[in-house]
Order: structure tokens, then C-alpha cells, then sequence
């Protein structure tokens, strides 16, 4: 196995590749490699960047940098190239910026032209091994090869490459992010909405499953690790969504005698439980889904009837799944910090309640007005110093006005 490898690597680098193994050729793409670094002598690219980079769907990736305001984000994605392309220019656009993370997402492009998913693997190891010698403190994920309807008829190539690279990432120590998954819709066929009218590059629908998965990767793995270290109870009551759910640390104290598992993760939006309800949510076979979120969504911008949208798309995953699953909508809290938001947090409530009142599975849960004074502003004993999240007075509020919907 180990000269096979190296054999392998052997091909992909040396000057008499053989021919189906060989990169493409290089000097196409001459000029989008030039392009980026007359970016680089025009203006200096950040210090400790987040590096994107790959084939289209990164290059056409327009709204990267809105989507991950938290760190300087870098694109050095070029359309049409092969993961054996992204190896061989590494030096010139990956590791000159020395990059604290790295985001590869390729692969797709060697199969179409008739690599193997083997030859592919290879190709993840060789650029793994080349910026893991240059950059030995550099992260690096590895976004899966998505799916397609354009190259659909490669799709047992694209599954088969993306477990071998999956086995040899967690070997690695390189972070597999798989949208995959994430991308088909309840036929097992990819999701329309997700690609441009090519059917090949992702839309922006498309790119908020990525982004999505990529913000959240950590968190969900996380999950994955307490169910391996105590097995999930059978039917139980899933809380869900944003960070209110996250930190409601007195949740199974809250509410004895019943099989409640909190699966939130902090910063969340609705669209982020509809991302990853499959994992946090659909596997488990909950009796009941409590979902708290939209907050961040009103915050980050998002319109309440976009945010409704959101959360139909999540209820109607759900009962895809499980139809008889009962799902709780917890309504947007009053809170001092986002007052200035109350009004479009309220018609966010006002169309959820409606929303809920469409299907016998759905419950309104109105946590809001309990949670106003006299006066009409927020309690203000009820929350924590950052005037955004809750303490035990306030989850008391929550506990008293969920507790009777638990079935």
C-alpha cells in the first residue's frame, strides 16, 4: 500500500507523468494565476487569512466574503481546474499567503475528465502533504464534491471519492465537511433551487447550504461524539435551534421525567436547523421537535417572511421524515439588547403563530408576553449581563409556559 502511494504521488509530480494520471495542462490556467497576483501587487492580501480555493464553485463564490465576516476570507478558486491543478500552483496561490485555514473544495472536475476516485485521493494527499510541509500549523477542510443534475450520471464516482477522502482526512487530521447530503432534496436527487440554470455552480441557495455547513461543522460533529459516548433515549423530546436552546443548561432539571435532548448551537439561524435537521433532529426520531430560532435571522438582516419561509422548508423536512412528529415553535424573546428589532421579531411571531395554525402537527408556543413588564419593556431581572440571553429566572418564564405542551 505504501508504494502504491507513493507511486501514485511519484506520478502526479514527476516530469514523465503518465498520461492518466497526468494534471491538465497547467498553461491554461496561466492567466487566472497571473490574475491573482497582480491582485496581490495592487493591494496586499490579509496576514492570517482564511483561504478559499478550488475549482468554479469557489471561484464564482461572489458573497464570500459577507458570509464569514468574523476573519479575512481570501478566493483563489479558478474555473475548470482538477484538484491535480490546485497541487500544482500551491505554492503560488495557497501557501505564499500562509493561511491559518484552508477551504479546498475540488475533485469534481478529475473525475468528469475521467480520473478515478483513487487518482483524486491521491491528489488531496499530495496537496495535504505539499502545504503541510510549508504550513505545518495551516487547518485544513476538505469540502466534499458536491452533487449535481448536470453530472449526475457521475454520481457513484463523486460518493466513492468522497469516502475514500473522508477515511484518509480523519487519518490526516484535515476536517471533512460533507454537503453532499445536505444538498439532495427528499427524492435523493439533488435540489433544484441549489444550482443556477446550468445545473452545474450553486445559486445562492446553494452556497447558504455550504456556508451553513462549513459555520456549523463542529458543532454537529460534537453532537455525534456525546451520542457515541451515551446513546440517545428512545423518542425523545428534541430542543433545538439558537443559542437560547444552547445554553439552557437546566433543561433535563427542568422538565424530569421526560427524554429531553438539547441539540441547539449557538448563532444559529432557522435556515441552520433546516440545514442540519437530519442530524440533529430526523435520526434521532424525536415524539416532539422545540425549536427556538430567528432572532439571529432579523438581526443578520433577514426579512420575518424570509425567516417563515425557512421555517416551513424545516417543518416540512421534518414531517418528510417522521409525519407524526409534533414540532413547537417557541416565539422570538423580547430582549434589551435587539429592542430596536421588536417590531419585526413581532411580525416574525405573528406569522409563525399563523403558520402553525395551518397543520394539527404545529404548535405556537407564546413565550413573549410573559416576558414583558407593566411597562411593556422586557423584564429586567430575567436576563444575562450581555442583555441578549436568559438566566434561570428567565427559562423559570420558559419552563412554566413549555411544560404543559410536552406530550
Amino acid at each position: 500500500m505504501i508504494y502504491r502511494r507513493f507511486f501514485v504521488l511519484w506520478a502526479l509530480f514527476s516530469p514523465c507523468w503518465l498520461p492518466a494520471l497526468a494534471p491538465a495542462d497547467p498553461a491554461r490556467f496561466e492567466k487566472a494565476i497571473q490574475a491573482f497576483e497582480a491582485e496581490d501587487t495592487a493591494k496586499a492580501p490579509p496576514k492570517d487569512v482564511t483561504l478559499f480555493v478550488g475549482a468554479s464553485n469557489i471561484r464564482r463564490w461572489e458573497s464570500l466574503p459577507g458570509r464569514f465576516k468574523k476573519t479575512p476570507v481570501l478566493n483563489r478558486g479558478f474555473g475548470g481546474s482538477r484538484l491535480s491543478d490546485v497541487v500544482y500552483f500551491a505554492d503560488r496561490i495557497v501557501i505564499k499567503y500562509q493561511p491559518g485555514q484552508i477551504y479546498l473544495n475540488a475533485g469534481g472536475n478529475d473525475l468528469h475528465a475521467g480520473r478515478t476516485p483513487e487518482d483524486v485521493l491521491a491528489a488531496l494527499d499530495a496537496f495535504v502533504a505539499t502545504v503541510g510541509k510549508a504550513l505545518p500549523k495551516a487547518k485544513i477542510a476538505f469540502i466534499s464534491i458536491p452533487p449535481s443534475p448536470a453530472r449526475w450520471s457521475e454520481v457513484e464516482q463523486v460518493k466513492k471519492a468522497n469516502r475514500l477522502i473522508a477515511v484518509s482526512c480523519a487519518k490526516n487530521g484535515v476536517e471533512f465537511i460533507d454537503i453532499f447530503p445536505l444538498l439532495l432534496g427528499g427524492d435523493g436527487r439533488p435540489r433544484p433551487e441549489c444550482y443556477i440554470q446550468d445545473k452545474l455552480h450553486f445559486s445562492e441557495a446553494g452556497y447558504d447550504v455550504v456556508t451553513s455547513a462549513i459555520k456549523w461543522q463542529k458543532e454537529i460533529s460534537a453532537f455525534a461524539k456525546q451520542d457515541a459516548k451515551k446513546a440517545p433515549p428512545a423518542q425523545p423530546v428534541i430542543f433545538t435551534g439558537s443559542s437560547s436552546i444552547r445554553l439552557w443548561s437546566s433543561l433535563a432539571d427542568d422538565f424530569p421525567g421526560l427524554p429531553v435532548m438539547n441539540r441547539g448551537f449557538g448563532g444559529s439561524e432557522v435556515f441552520d436547523s433546516f440545514n442540519h435537521a437530519a442530524r440533529t433532529v430526523i435520526q434521532y426520531k424525536p415524539r416532539q421537535v422545540v425549536l427556538y430560532a430567528g432572532g439571529n435571522d432579523i438581526a443578520a438582516g433577514k426579512t420575518p417572511r424570509r425567516v417563515l419561509a425557512d421555517l416551513q422548508a424545516f417543518a416540512a423536512k421534518v414531517h418528510a421524515a417522521l409525519p407524526d412528529c409534533r414540532i413547537s415553535y417557541i416565539s422570538n424573546a423580547p430582549n434589551p439588547k435587539r429592542w430596536h428589532l421588536v417590531d419585526r421579531m413581532r411580525e416574525l411571531n405573528s406569522l409563525a403563530e399563523a403558520f402553525c395554525k395551518t397543520d394539527p402537527r404545529l404548535e405556537y408556543i407564546n413565550t413573549h408576553d410573559a416576558m414583558l413588564g407593566t411597562d411593556g419593556r422586557p423584564l429586567p431581572d430575567i436576563f444575562t449581563p450581555d442583555q441578549l440571553h436568559m438566566n434561570p429566572k428567565g427559562y423559570a418564564i420558559w419552563t412554566r409556559i413549555i411544560a404543559p405542551r410536552l406530550k
